[in-house]
């Protein structure tokens, strides 16, 4: 019954959870990365600290590799898909209720870094899913697929759902609520993006394929290590490495501060040298 079911599994139609899975990868990347700061904005924390610790909390998606060799020793690829994406919405639930405490910013910034570790491992498993359950051409097929939803989850982000922040804003100011429209706005947006994460753990649940028996047994944790640190001499003993190095440091660099620092900008008022622009 097992090896039936596996094999429906690996027959499902990729249509079925590629859009969807890489939809759930890039969400909580670009929220983390962008939306989260014109959030932080709308609720008076200074620039500075903004940019430095918005920054910090992505740190998870630089160093992914770490510990990507370890996934798949106890369990399966799909089941770190689901259980991040299911602790991601768990999360930014819990950060929409975090806005209203005292201490809203601190405590948001501890639970977005978990989301981050959430998410770097889920595109560490995602991935694997889509490598060990497509064929090459397959691979080449859905290429476009995984790249159009990716792109979709960060219109949805930035256009969407700071629309809707924005949006909600006038509607408590409307209905006499000015002082938490803010808020109020932010903590739906935040609640939605939990409720999107879990509805697709729960879709993913019935529709992802396994990706692969997963290993086990103290074996698997040496040869784990084994090939971390292969991988490692290997790759800093190419020929140029230090040039490839400047390289993927330097490729997207000035993007890297633009992304931070241009909505900061388009938000600050006129009087200090900002667009004075709203959500």
């Amino acid at each position: 019954m097992e090896e039936k079911n596996t094999n429906a599994t690996k027959r499902r139609n990729p249509v079925t959870w590629v859009p969807s899975v890489y939809f759930a990868m890039g969400l909580p990347f670009v929220v983390l990365n962008m939306v989260t700061v014109l959030m932080f904005k709308g609720l008076d924390i200074s620039d500075a600290q903004i940019a430095l610790w918005t920054s910090v909390i992505m740190l998870p998606w630089t160093l992914k590799p770490l510990w990507s060799p370890f996934l798949e020793m106890y369990r399966t690829k799909k089941f770190f898909v689901v259980l991040t994406q299911l602790l991601s919405g768990c999360l930014f639930g819990l950060v929409a209720l975090a806005l209203n405490l005292p201490s809203f910013f601190a405590l948001s910034i501890a639970l977005l870094g978990i989301i981050a570790l959430s998410g770097a491992t889920h595109d560490v498993a995602t991935d694997g899913v889509y490598m060990k359950e497509l064929s090459p051409e397959n691979q080449a097929k859905y290429i476009g697929w995984q790249g159009a939803f990716y792109n979709l989850a960060k219109i949805v982000a930035t256009g969407g759902l700071v629309y809707l922040a924005g949006y909600m804003m006038q509607y408590f100011t409307g209905i006499g609520l000015e002082k938490e429209a803010m808020i109020y706005a932010w903590m739906i947006v935040m609640l939605l993006c939990g409720t999107i994460m879990i509805l697709l753990g729960f879709y993913h649940m019935k529709m992802l394929p396994s990706g692969g028996k997963a290993a086990t047994g103290e074996h698997s944790l040496k040869e784990s290590m084994a090939e971390l640190w292969l991988v490692f001499k290997e790759f800093f003993t190419k020929k140029y490495i230090v040039w490839y190095i400047c390289f993927i440091i330097l490729y997207r660099f000035a993007e890297g501060f633009v992304i931070k620092i241009v909505p900061l900008f388009l938000k600050a008022p006129i009087a200090d040298q900002g667009l004075g622009l709203t959500e």
